[in-house]
């Protein structure tokens, strides 16, 4: 019977008996940046096991990280080199072979995401005259602008067919008029037009989409929420077929007196991890699709998590 299991075992694990002897798949990581102290640096978390690992060891800012489509890159802004603004790299998975992508002394690189098929970079340029949103392909050459220049923006994210960006800016205002509020457009990557995607009347962030395309996650904050404090900020999920640009018929995920921010799906598109300051710091969370069975990844008190990509 012995030899029989281990016959069984060495000729059909991989169909039959996966528990014997083959090598599971590996979990997909999520990757964050963390500030401790004056220092930002770049980790990745096992979302199950909630082992983390620091992946690199700067002294000033490395941040903003985000996946390669094929998940053995990071790419991220840092000021490593010395300079006094954000340029943006990439490394491997480990925080091995640092490629830098952009060198502009007069400008600073934010919140760069790789296109789905990996040849294209969106980000957010902040520079004397404001912030706008430029696309540059995935090796760092034909840059060019495609929205602004904004008061502020933030966070481009590729919409599904990836010929849109979704990005949170504040439009321009005429002088002597109350600083506006960030709201979600979109910018079409052919053609610059700009729309306004989501504006509920307070603030709208940090726009990302499911994994089958479907809906946009969004933070918002309603209930008189104030961006600028972090509170009253949480996530809606709002149906992409649906052309209203309110909110009004978006589903809450989370209902938090704190703020809730950063919603990102997970490759399989089952959960999502969004930063909450609810405990009182900012840590990672996780949370059913639908928004249920919330639940605290990180504990880290003398750290501050934010921007994870899964």
């Amino acid at each position: 019977m012995r030899a029989l299991l281990a016959f069984l075992c060495v000729t059909l694990a991989v169909v039959l008996l996966p528990g014997c002897g083959s090598s599971p798949k590996p979990r997909a990581l999520i990757v964050y940046e963390a500030q401790v102290g004056e220092a930002t640096n770049v980790y990745t978390i096992d979302p199950q096991s909630g082992a983390s690992r620091q992946i690199t060891a700067g002294t000033s800012f490395d941040g903003n990280p985000a996946w390669s489509p094929d998940r053995k890159r990071i790419l991220f802004s840092s000021r490593r080199d010395g300079q006094s603004r954000n340029d943006l790299y990439t490394m491997d998975a480990d925080g091995s072979n640092v490629s830098r992508l952009t060198d502009t002394p007069d400008a600073g690189e934010w919140s760069a995401k790789f296109s789905q098929d990996g040849s294209q970079i969106a980000y957010v340029r902040e520079a004397s005259d404001g912030w706008s949103v430029w696309l540059m392909r995935a090796d760092g050459s034909e840059r060019r602008r495609l929205a602004g220049v904004y008061p502020l923006a933030e966070f481009p994210s590729w919409a599904p067919g990836g010929r849109d960006l979704y990005f949170a800016a504040i439009m321009p205002t005429p002088a002597g008029t109350p600083t506006a509020s960030l709201h979600i457009y979109s910018v079409d990557i052919t053609t610059g037009s700009v729309r306004t995607r989501i504006d509920t009347g307070g603030t709208d962030v940090c726009p990302h989409f499911s994994r089958d395309g479907k809906w946009l996650t969004y933070a918002a904050g309603r209930a008189g929420g104030e961006y600028a404090s972090g509170n009253n900020l949480d996530l809606f999920a709002h149906d992409l077929s649906s052309d209203d640009t309110t909110g009004a018929h978006d589903v809450a995920l989370t209902d938090d007196p704190a703020r809730d921010d950063y919603g990102n799906a997970s490759p399989d598109g089952t959960q999502m991890v969004f930063v909450s300051d609810r405990d009182g710091n900012a840590e990672l969370y996780l949370m059913d699709r639908d928004g249920s069975h919330q639940r605290r990844l990180t504990s880290t008190p003398d750290a501050r998590e934010n921007v994870p990509d899964w």
